[in-house]
């Protein structure tokens, strides 16, 4: 367990190999590798869309998008995009753009939309002084019109669970319950691997068949989000929440 026990967890990389060993988790994690040339090459051959992203980084910056379209490899970035011919000019050009960072990929999920917008969610959870941890709930995050990460810093904007479904409050609540259910299991892999973890913030897709993923859970997590939340009193009780754990270290 060498290198565990850290309070903010940070590489997505070792939290995937963390929860990729515990079955109950397994099927909700989209295939995921550590970036090289071949690795790369080997991947796209298996998906229509890859994300390429760096394995230490904050609000979508730095994050590539890779797919096939009329025969070709395009790659997409913040500022621009590149088409090449082959898998391996790809390969050559993302090493390029990377450097010396580490970086993963990851399968792309094709993720519900509004107005052709990608969507994601994230869960916000802490653990209380009991040890037990407390499900303050879920919202949506639009991506901006062009765009395919969702972060607000992006131009991603709030949407509740209801709306970005499509559906009325009431038919939400299993997908409610089937979310809350989720983030429990996944709280209990992190706390297993990762003892000294006190936040979670889980960024979690549901793709067009329904099925639900997790991207990633970050353990420092921003709760700006909530602001939007259907209970006006929810940002208020997060924001104190989030100033007792972090006071205590």
């Amino acid at each position: 367990m060498k290198g565990y026990m850290i309070k903010y967890p940070g590489r997505k990389w070792l939290k995937h190999v963390a929860l990729s060993g515990e079955e109950e988790l397994r099927d909700y994690l989209p295939d995921t590798e550590q970036f090289t040339p071949k690795g790369f090459v080997s991947m796209i051959e298996r998906y229509p869309v890859l994300f390429v992203k760096p394995d230490l980084g904050m609000k979508g910056q730095g994050v590539m998008k890779v797919y096939r379209k009329d025969g070709r490899i395009i790659i997409r970035t913040e500022n621009g995009r590149y088409a090449f011919q082959t898998a391996k000019f790809a390969a050559i050009k993302l090493k390029q753009l990377i450097g010396t960072k580490r970086y993963i990929m990851q399968q792309g999920i094709e993720l519900v939309q509004i107005d052709g917008n990608p969507i994601d969610f994230r869960i916000l959870m802490h653990l209380r002084k009991d040890e037990t941890w407390k499900y303050f709930g879920v919202m949506g995050k639009v991506a901006a019109p062009n765009r395919f990460v969702t972060n607000h810093s992006s131009g991603g904007r709030a949407i509740r669970l209801h709306h970005a479904l499509g559906l009325t409050r009431q038919e939400c609540e299993p997908w409610e319950k089937k979310l809350r259910e989720l983030a429990y299991k996944i709280a209990r892999g992190m706390k297993k691997h990762f003892p000294l973890i006190t936040e979670l913030g889980l960024d979690i897709a549901i793709d067009d068949q329904h099925r639900v993923w997790l991207l990633e859970a970050n353990t420092r997590p921003q709760f700006q989000l909530f602001r939007y939340h259907s209970n006006p009193k929810l940002y208020a009780q997060i924001a104190s929440s989030v100033r007792h754990i972090r006071a205590d270290g």
